[in-house]
């Protein structure tokens, strides 16, 4: 059996090393005319609309009306074609962000100096990954197969390569292998990846220091986007799945089978809701690069009491895993937090939720559901492309350090399937501490991060794919730690093009 004992690496900015033991607008509002919601792909069955007077006429599936409409993430303006034909996205100049002439302004430096780290494992053999923090014996966090990658920011370990050891991003090994032991499938995997690597070089120099993450051929997002072209900018969705304001009795609340809604069927429980017919939900773009949006109020106080009665009532809480192990995060204090998972159908006003999202995100409401034979089957699966509801609770002292969301499927699978939308929901005002941080926002004023306070019926949205489908390193995100008072929020993720 071969052994490699990969370099360390700087990780955090408390030193962490990473040993690696190798073992085998506002927009304008558009009036009188009906507007796609989706593309052909995931959404040509829906429409929205909205008229002079305030009316909408719509297609009998359509419950959903919205004043404005994200754009496809293929049409992205910031999309450029580099000399292979590839269109990638460039980040606009930071002055935008601010509605001023590009070159105006300058990116603020980033006091946070962690570093995420994408591995790719370039042989046949299995790639145990282990922290290190330098008190003690490093603990193993995740396994990643033979051709396989899981991470951020590239390094890559190939024993096979003879070329330069200056070679940037590479994780050098003690021994040497020949590609003559590799089978002609496996050979076929590495030099999938060693064209990845040449594409990436390409990509970084074309986007202007982007780390390609993905691997090559991956389509862009099949969901439509919405816009920051600056901050503060809004826009603004009207849905028929109004809020809760008042909670049903739990024996009005049974566990449903969600099915498709037309403008014949009635809302469920309205004796229970606000009198209003339609929700307006505002997005505010916090961010413009991470793409994050605030939404307040977008769920009831009555509704998160309900989530949080439903959790404590019929779950159990446990430690919480991080990033590919499933083990709890018992030896560190990466996440010291505890969840649980909330599934859409156990009770009417998840499922309102749920259609909410759906309705904000311009999606048909069926993907994030069990689907019925005759419902998109051209995805190619009847899963739903939504996770449960993940519960998470923090005591004072309890946080969730930097890390992506995303990650990586197999190679073999197309478009690598992975998580690609994140809806956030806060459940309760905690008296201090426990923001949500982005400490690696694009911005011309501050080096310090993006620091989102946890506020009761708030929800954040942030897109980790970008239009051209690589994943969005700066995502980057951590829950940082309460100060006084719990914390319970929920995480609501979303995948592109399915949910593996």
């Amino acid at each position: 059996m071969y052994k490699f004992l990969c370099l360390p690496i700087l990780a955090t900015a408390s030193n962490l090393v990473l040993a690696i033991l190798f073992l085998r607008s506002t927009s304008k509002v558009a009036h009188g005319q009906n507007i796609p919601v989706q593309n052909e792909y995931i959404g040509a069955d829906s429409l929205v609309c909205i008229n002079a007077d305030n009316s909408c006429q719509s297609s009998t599936n359509t419950v959903n009306v919205s004043i404005e409409e994200p754009i496809e993430a293929s049409l992205d303006p910031n999309l450029r074609e580099m000399p292979n034909g590839f269109r990638a996205y460039v980040r606009p100049d930071i002055s935008t962000f601010y509605k001023e002439k590009p070159g105006t302004r300058k990116p603020s430096s980033h006091a946070f100096n962690g570093l995420a780290g994408k591995f790719i494992n370039m042989t046949p053999d299995r790639l145990n990954l282990y922290w290190n923090s330098g008190r003690g014996q490093g603990h193993f966090t995740g396994a990643v197969e033979g051709w396989e990658a899981t991470g951020t920011s590239v390094y890559f370990c190939d024993p096979y390569s003879e070329e330069s050891e200056a070679e940037p991003g590479r994780a050098f090994s003690t021994e040497k292998r020949s590609l003559k032991e590799l089978s002609s499938h496996d050979l076929e995997f590495y030099h999938k990846h060693k064209y990845n690597l040449a594409f990436g070089k390409e990509y970084k120099d074309f986007t202007g220091g982007v780390e390609w993450l993905g691997m090559y051929g991956r389509d862009p997002p099949r969901h439509k986007i919405w816009a920051a072209d600056f901050l503060g900018q809004e826009h603004h969705v009207l849905t028929r799945e109004t809020q809760f304001i008042e909670q049903p009795p739990w024996d009005e609340l049974p566990s449903v089978t969600p099915l498709k809604r037309s403008d014949a069927d009635q809302v469920p429980l309205l004796q229970y809701r606000s009198s209003e017919s339609t929700l307006n939900i505002t997005l505010k773009a916090l961010s413009c690069a991470p793409r994050i949006f605030e939404m307040r109020n977008f769920i009831s106080h009555v509704e998160a009491d309900h989530i949080l009665m439903l959790t404590n009532k019929t779950h159990e809480l446990h430690r919480s895993s991080t990033g590919g192990s499933t083990k709890p995060s018992e030896h560190d204090g990466t996440r010291t937090s505890l969840n649980t998972w909330i599934y859409r159908h156990e009770s009417p006003i998840i499922d309102t939720i749920y259609r909410r999202v759906a309705d904000v995100l311009q999606l048909d409401e069926s993907l994030l559901r069990q689907r019925q034979q005759d419902e998109y089957s051209s995805i190619g699966t009847r899963n739903s492309i939504a996770e449960p509801l993940q519960m998470v609770h923090y005591d004072p002292g309890q946080e969730y350090t930097s890390h992506h969301d995303f990650g990586y499927d197999q190679m073999s699978k197309a478009n690598q399937p992975s998580r690609s939308i994140n809806v956030l929901l806060y459940l309760n005002d905690v008296e201090e501490g426990g923001e949500t941080s982005f400490p690696r926002w694009h911005n011309a004023e501050t080096p310090r991060g993006l620091d989102v306070k946890p506020e009761k019926g708030k929800a954040v949205l942030f897109y980790m794919l970008l239009p051209d489908g690589n994943s969005d390193d700066l995502t980057q995100h951590a829950a940082l730690p309460v100060i006084k008072g719990e914390k319970w929020m929920s995480n609501l993720w979303i995948w592109d093009p399915y949910k593996n």
